[in-house]
């Protein structure tokens, strides 16, 4: 008979099989285009290469509007496309970090906003019907979302990306929403994916797309030598160690000690609360172990990312000019000298671009994640303030 950790490795990979789908796309689909004085001279823009060279690109798309409930199932989909209608809700697209990272931590995200957006909705649109809203502000925040989550190059069954940069990131993402045809998009983006998010919102033919960027803790700089040396070890930590390390603490139920002391520690203590308060808050939670597998397959990702900063370029980042709120996390009760010094190197380095950034703290976060219900009410308050501009 199999143990319980091989039935639970099981159970994992038929979620990171059964739950997304793929598109390939042209390696580099974007160039940078010459342009006139407005703009110093270049701009990067859709023209595309001529180039044979392809990507594949790993997404899920579904609506707010009966959310699958888990956000991963282990029971196969038999459907290789998503309803066309999806594409024209307004859409949120969420950008993962490094570590952990892929569509699964994006499809957790869109979990949460979705429960949250329905709970702040209560007359939205459901799948048992359509309820009347009281006024046209009711109807606009009562519209359900589009959730497209993304594995970012390297990550998973996404294809590394042959030049990896912040920009050819940006551009590889935005061509998988051009072929959706979703005609805008609001971007939410976690740690490194920041630099991407406002890459995206300044692509010349892309940006007009872009409603508004949420940037939680997000790296706009280079790391220090000690990040870089914290980041390479975790990036040589074995796969079974890690696996073996998320099957003890993760795979339980979400009222068992060792599962919440080990929340707390990822996601915050927080996050412990909301756990304890919502049951399908729970649920979310209880799935956060499947982040922590298949490492083999997300080291490409990781340690693109750390190329990354080599060639990053802020001054294209003048062009973006979307609505623009900048999260800092922190895992006390009210702000710490860390927090500050990270909001500050934050409005430093946004200073480069053409948005008036807005400011915000979410307290009780963890090591590498947040309070999910929390973010998505900070998120979704922003989004609603913006859906139409």
């Amino acid at each position: 008979m199999a143990s319980g950790f091989v039935r639970w490795k099981s159970h994992v990979d038929k979620l990171l099989r059964f739950n997304h789908m793929t598109m390939t796309l042209s390696a580099e689909p974007f160039r940078i285009n010459e342009s006139g004085p407005q703009t110093g001279g270049r701009d990067r823009g859709l023209a595309r290469r001529s180039t044979s060279a392809t990507a594949t690109l790993q997404y899920a798309f579904d609506s707010t509007l009966g959310f699958p409930e888990p956000f991963l199932d282990d029971a196969p989909q038999f459907s290789t496309s998503f309803e066309p209608s999806v594409s024209h809700l307004p859409c949120v697209v969420f950008l993962h970090g490094s570590d952990p990272g892929g569509f699964d931590v994006a499809r957790w995200v869109a979990g949460g906003l979705a429960h949250v957006h329905t709970l702040r909705n209560p007359l939205m649109p459901s799948r048992f019907g359509f309820y009347p809203a009281y006024s046209a502000q009711d109807a606009l925040s009562g519209t359900p979302l589009a959730m497209l989550s993304v594995s970012r190059p390297g990550f998973l069954e996404s294809t590394p990306s042959p030049t990896p940069t912040f920009l050819a990131q940006a551009a590889t993402v935005a061509q998988l929403i051009e072929r959706l045809r979703i005609p805008a998009v609001h971007v939410i983006a976690h740690r490194e994916a920041a630099p991407v998010a406002l890459e995206m919102a300044a692509l010349a033919e892309f940006r007009h797309r872009v409603r508004s960027i949420a940037l939680i803790d997000p790296l706009l700089t280079p790391p220090t030598l000690a990040q870089r040396v914290t980041s390479r070890m975790r990036t040589l930590s074995p796969e079974w160690a890690r696996t073996r390390a998320a099957y003890n603490a993760l795979a339980r139920a979400a009222a068992d000690d060792i599962f919440l002391r080990t929340v707390a520690e990822i996601c915050g203590t927080a996050s412990v609360a909301e756990i304890k308060e919502d049951p399908a808050m729970a649920r979310l939670y209880e799935g956060i172990g499947v982040f922590f597998s298949h490492w083999s397959a997300r080291k490409p990702g990781a340690l693109a990312d750390a190329l990354m900063w080599a060639r990053l370029d802020r001054r294209e980042w003048r062009l973006a000019s979307a609505p623009l709120l900048c999260i800092t996390s922190t895992s006390a009760d009210t702000a710490d000298s860390d927090a500050l010094a990270r909001e500050e190197a934050a409005q430093a380095a946004l200073v480069a671009t053409g948005c008036s950034p807005e400011f915000d703290r979410l307290y009780g976060a963890g090591r590498l994640l947040f309070p999910l219900e929390r973010m998505s009410r900070m998120c979704l308050g922003f989004i609603d303030r913006h859906q139409v501009s």
